[in-house]
């Protein structure tokens, strides 16, 4: 009788640490890091940036944004978001971009330092997403430059490594935490990945960033964390920076695909500082046409120029390729439609 009892016990014991494990996995561990999925044809090679949640130039005359970037080539247009409030909006506003594609960022980060508490309200965050735009938009995007929107300290060098955040370790615990939760969180709703989830954006040499999330290390030196996981690989890069296969000697295209072994989209290309209308176009056209030569070389799947409109005085210069919808900057749109032409979407 006691043998029996001692059986019943322990298999009551492995059932219920069974279902603890399943439970808590489910709630608040990642899944493991499955197959990669074909980004073949999904995703839109060629978009622009724009803003309509922040209102101004892009929230009006959707008709005439569609044909202005119809006329160029553009398929897609990457927009930020700050809420989930703003993420059904994009939901909403799906058809009346078509054929135009949205890309949303989910541009929302941590007010906890606490890693549990971000992971749990991200995961939150991910299933709301995820019921919005789950096989509505193609991909949607983790956070936007977080090493210049979040942190507080920036690198103590060209941010290759992740301990160059050391003086920021603080706010580590949390960002990886919102990362691992916004995820885990979405993929509870689109299991099947409908929709592709790309990680934060980056840029510079700053992929050491993204290395210590996928790795489970932290800017303090510290390993053996919780690891972060994404299905795209994003980052960022400007005239200003240089050649981005050889910046300092460093080839950024070749290091982050080495590193994730991940398609890449690069979703703000641009020119941010003062130039002449010349070289503005210049760069159009030699970075379109790099990107698109050596799209197979590093899986680059998208690229995302900055941006449509003129949106943002940056000390008298305007990005735009527009000056406001159907009025172009002189040159700009022309060259953008010349580029895009001249280098097929791989």
């Amino acid at each position: 009788m006691k043998l029996r009892l001692m059986v019943l016990i322990v298999l009551l014991a492995s059932a219920s640490a069974t279902l603890t494990a399943h439970f808590d996995g489910a709630r608040n561990r990642d899944g493991p890091k499955g197959p990669q999925v074909s980004t073949a044809g999904r995703i839109p090679f060629y978009g622009v940036n724009g803003h309509y949640v922040q209102g101004g130039v892009y929230s009006a005359n959707i008709p005439q944004q569609v044909a202005d970037m119809r006329a160029m080539g553009i398929t897609s247009i990457r927009q930020d978001c700050y809420s989930t409030a703003d993420t059904a909006k994009m939901a909403s506003l799906v058809t009346s971009f078509a054929p135009i594609k949205i890309q949303p960022v989910f541009n929302v980060f941590p007010t906890t330092t606490d890693e549990t508490t971000a992971y749990n309200q991200y995961y939150a965050y991910g299933k709301t997403v995820a019921g919005q735009l789950a096989g509505k938009v193609a991909v949607i995007e983790m956070m936007n430059e977080p090493e210049n929107m979040y942190f507080k300290n920036g690198p103590s060098y060209g941010g290759q490594d992740v301990t160059e955040w050391a003086t920021s370790n603080s706010q580590w615990p949390a960002f990886r935490g919102a990362v691992r939760g916004f995820y885990a969180g979405f993929r509870a709703v689109d299991t099947t990945k409908q929709t592709l989830i790309a990680s934060p954006s980056v840029g510079w040499l700053h992929y050491g960033m993204l290395e210590g999330l996928w790795k489970g290390e932290a800017p303090d030196g510290s390993t053996g964390h919780p690891t972060a996981t994404w299905d795209i690989t994003n980052y960022h890069w400007y005239h200003d920076f240089g050649d981005i296969e050889d910046a300092r000697g460093v080839n950024t295209l070749a290091a982050i695909r080495s590193l994730f072994n991940l398609p890449i989209m690069l979703t703000e290309i641009g020119v941010q500082k003062r130039v002449s209308s010349s070289v503005y176009n210049s760069y159009l056209a030699s970075s379109f046409a790099e990107y698109a030569s050596k799209a197979k070389t590093y899986n680059i799947v998208g690229v995302d120029w900055y941006e449509l409109y003129n949106f943002q005085d940056i000390d008298g210069f305007y990005m735009g390729l527009y000056r406001s919808p159907g009025v172009v900057n002189t040159g700009r749109a022309t060259a953008m439609a010349s580029a895009v032409a001249a280098n097929p979407a791989p």
